[in-house]
């Protein structure tokens, strides 16, 4: 969907806004990057595969942070602001795997982590020292989760994490936040294929 200029503007300083009114109560915002193997299918297919991968990763975490998250109010949960992009090219080797992997897609997560949960470490920290539980090489979706923790600049690393939204390629309505309502969430749970994704993580 092609947004204009104004609604672009509008939806950064909503999404800045609910990740602000978080920061100045405690929460600790990070910046995530889900970068994949490559993901067989449609694109289509391989954009319900990315999503699938991201809610899998946010339901691990979330028993983390609580012994029963189905008795923690939504608005207690960590806030996830998902969004899908494609990186900006580069003459660069390095780049390469970026590049041809699922045409370059990947998601920005702008995550955003409730003080007092049970979680012994903060997101950036746990995703470093666990990165070998959550990626690697196929036939795992996720090649790599970056994790960089945001100390400033906050409305610069928002709007960057959602950039994808201004792109026609991607759009607003590949953006998605977690958590969802409870009910969704209870029927996710009951989903085969994230007790297998938890199994081959080893948890």
């Amino acid at each position: 969907m092609a947004l204009t200029s104004k609604i672009v503007q509008d939806l950064t300083f909503g999404y800045t806004l609910m990740v602000q009114e978080r920061v100045d109560c405690g929460w600790e915002p990070t910046l995530l990057t889900f970068q994949f193997n490559h993901l067989n299918g449609s694109p289509a297919t391989v954009d319900i595969e990315m999503r699938k991968t991201v809610e899998k990763v946010f339901s691990q975490i979330l028993t983390r942070c609580f012994k029963n998250p189905r008795n923690v109010p939504i608005h207690k949960m960590p806030l996830w602001i998902c969004t899908p992009d494609y990186p900006v090219f580069k003459y660069d080797k390095d780049n390469f795997r970026d590049i041809v992997n699922n045409d370059g897609r990947h998601i920005h997560v702008i995550a955003v982590m409730p003080p007092d949960t049970g979680m012994t470490q903060t997101l950036d920290d746990h995703f470093t020292n666990e990165q070998q539980r959550y990626s690697g090489y196929a036939p795992r979706p996720l090649w790599c989760l970056d994790s960089q923790p945001i100390t400033h600049d906050l409305s610069f690393v928002v709007d960057y994490g959602t950039k994808g939204i201004k792109t026609p390629r991607v759009g607003a309505d590949a953006m998605f936040v977690l958590p969802r309502t409870h009910s969704e969430m209870e029927a996710y749970r009951a989903d085969k294929a994230e007790r297998k994704f938890l199994d081959d993580l080893n948890f």
